[in-house]
């Protein structure tokens, strides 16, 4: 018997608590980037065996936007028309189902009424801590003593993924933010079957 791994992104919105879509979303290239290079165990001083701490969930955010027509590239590095308000609450999960072979990242964003302005919104962002793509293939082990490398030099808040109205992973949505809280779930997902 076969099994499959299955790796998605999955976004979630809720409006007054009732479910307004769900959908996949597309990650930038910094987010791809990062996920090699945690992979790879890149070290900044090499023979310490001391774990990194700088993990892509070391500093998370999300923003809402307004535009609606721009599709998602992997270049972004951030929101077309972001509307720059921090949620009033943010959560993270690990979640783990042995019986449907789930391994989840979850992390919720809500807005309180109030929070945020009356307008249209057609993309949502979440921002990780990850590094650029600057370092050069092969990048070398540094326990082989070809000297130390950072990849987390250049780390900083970017834009992990996007949720975008113009991709078509929902319909554009007028949001009245003065009476209505907002919640956006965003879940990494790897699926075992």
């Amino acid at each position: 018997m076969k099994s499959k791994i299955k790796v998605v992104s999955l976004a979630e919105v809720y409006v007054n608590d009732e479910l307004l879509f769900r959908s996949k979303n597309k990650w930038t290239r910094y987010f791809m980037s990062t996920m090699i290079i945690n992979i790879g165990g890149i070290e900044s001083n090499p023979g310490t065996h001391s774990s990194r701490t700088h993990i892509m969930g070391n500093d998370w955010d999300a923003r809402v936007g307004t535009d609606t027509s721009t599709p998602t590239e992997p270049t972004m590095s951030d929101l077309v028309s972001k509307v720059d308000t921090p949620p009033d609450s943010k959560v993270r999960r690990l979640i783990y189902s042995s019986s449907e072979g789930l391994y989840i990242t979850e992390f919720v964003f809500s807005w309180n009424a109030g929070t945020l302005p009356d307008m249209t919104i057609g993309e949502f962002g979440v921002y990780l801590y990850l590094g650029d793509d600057s370092w050069s293939s092969p990048m070398l082990n540094p326990h082989t003593g070809e000297g130390i490398y950072d990849p987390y030099g250049n780390s900083s808040k970017r834009l992990a993924s996007r949720i975008a109205s113009a991709d078509g992973s929902f319909d554009a949505f007028e949001f009245y933010g003065s009476i209505d809280p907002l919640t956006f779930k965003w879940r990494f997902q790897v699926a075992i079957t």
